[in-house]
């Protein structure tokens, strides 16, 4: 017999002891690290406080109480909540595969790392995630369960997802097929017309935040840049910060518009779909800017261009989808998922030909006063002013690690 999973085991209970000391201020994160860095000695929770003791991080007593409550330190860190696995870590936080005991169900348990427990910001944007995520109801939206603190550990519990994402599947080289993209997209379309409907803007739909559980639901997570439409004073902070992901983000984002609607979140999940069926994002590039300025500028290479088994209806719809002025896109979801049900159905896109042929009417009509004048409208923005908030990027990459739990 193997002795791996015994290993295997080790190591998990190992983190999450370790992780069980520092967030009860017994040893700090540093301590922690400088003490483990290239130890020789036994795997396991009784190899590290051996370890602790022996770098005089701990006393012998300290050792010996935690030995004798090590069930207690490795299981429950978070009352009513047994800690099962550690799914994942990030600069701010962990995200824990747990029981809930009174219930005896699986759930995820987002932290803040223990010296972020002062930082105002953070905890109120962990909340304010959770807060959020309470005011859905949806089958295709992760849900929110609980958030509390525990000591120096703050905390978020949200529905345990079996799963995989998009992100991951597009790593792995696949490319999705029409019918089985859009209905995805068609699932994310109704649950962000849910959320519109409670006055809630995602503002970070991407391959990432899309989990498709193992019966094909998809669903939609992270919800640690989203806002409520409502709120003036948040938006009027906000004005003229980038918020977003740069391969899907919308171009009003980009400028830090102050009243985002719904339609950046279209625009957004445009995007996702263009990269499910055609391999690569809308604006591919490596450099930030580059592909900022390239959503603001760039016209859009149809993506029954790039792959030639997509139908025009689909190539259609994501163009009505990523409109550059918002005014050309989808008006709400409601309007996006009856052309989606159209592709379904085989039909063409109702909403996305009565566009293309207003569009062509327009064009009739004011072509000779344009080529007279020699207009060109170019769109030429301020770019100066345009900055992407990495502050906020760095806390969605800890927010985006419940999309771990398909490892679980």
């Amino acid at each position: 017999m193997s002795s791996k999973p015994d290993l295997v085991t080790d190591n998990i209970d190992e983190e999450r002891l370790a992780n069980a000391l520092i967030s009860r201020d017994l040893v700090s994160r540093e301590e922690m690290q400088q003490c483990r860095r290239g130890a020789k000695i036994e795997a396991g929770p009784k190899g590290l406080l051996s370890r602790l003791v022996e770098c005089g991080f701990l006393t012998a007593n300290q050792a010996g109480r935690a030995t004798k409550e090590l069930e207690l330190l490795l299981e429950q860190q978070i009352p009513g909540y047994q800690l099962l696995e550690k799914l994942g870590q990030g600069a701010m936080g962990s995200v824990y595969k747990a029981r809930q005991l009174k219930l005896n169900r699986l759930v995820a348990i987002k932290t803040l790392l223990p010296r972020f427990a002062a930082n105002a910001d953070l905890l109120k944007r962990l909340t304010g995630e959770a807060r959020l995520a309470a005011k859905l109801s949806h089958n295709n939206i992760v849900q929110a369960i609980d958030v509390g603190s525990a000591g120096a550990i703050h905390y978020f519990v949200m529905e345990h997802v079996e799963g995989t994402t998009i992100k991951d599947e597009l790593e792995k080289g696949k490319i999705y097929k029409e019918k089985e993209a859009v209905e995805i997209i068609l699932q994310i379309a109704q649950a962000v017309q849910h959320a519109s409907r409670r006055g809630l803007i995602h503002r970070d739909i991407k391959h990432a935040n899309i989990i498709l559980t193992n019966e094909g639901i998809a669903k939609l997570a992270d919800l640690g840049m989203a806002r409520e439409t409502a709120d003036k004073t948040r938006a009027r902070e906000e004005k003229g910060m980038t918020i977003g992901t740069p391969f899907y983000i919308a171009p009003e984002q980009i400028y830090g518009r102050e009243n985002i609607d719904v339609r950046a979140d279209i625009y957004s999940l445009g995007a996702t779909l263009y990269h499910m069926v055609t391999g690569q994002p809308p604006f591919p590039g490596t450099k930030v800017d580059d592909v900022l300025k390239a959503h603001l500028e760039e016209e859009l290479t149809p993506p029954d261009h790039l792959n030639t088994s997509l139908s025009s209806g689909l190539g259609e719809v994501v163009e009505f989808m990523m409109a550059k002025d918002r005014r050309q896109r989808y008006r709400t979801p409601d309007d996006l998922i009856i052309d989606l049900e159209c592709l379904l159905s085989g039909e063409r896109p109702k909403l996305a030909q009565q566009r293309i042929q207003a569009a062509t009417l327009k064009g009739l009509t004011e072509g000779e006063t344009e080529d007279e004048e020699g207009a060109d409208a170019v769109y030429r923005p301020h770019w100066g002013w345009v900055a992407v908030l990495g502050g906020l990027l760095g806390i969605s990459v800890l927010l985006n690690l419940v999309l771990l739990m398909r490892r679980s």
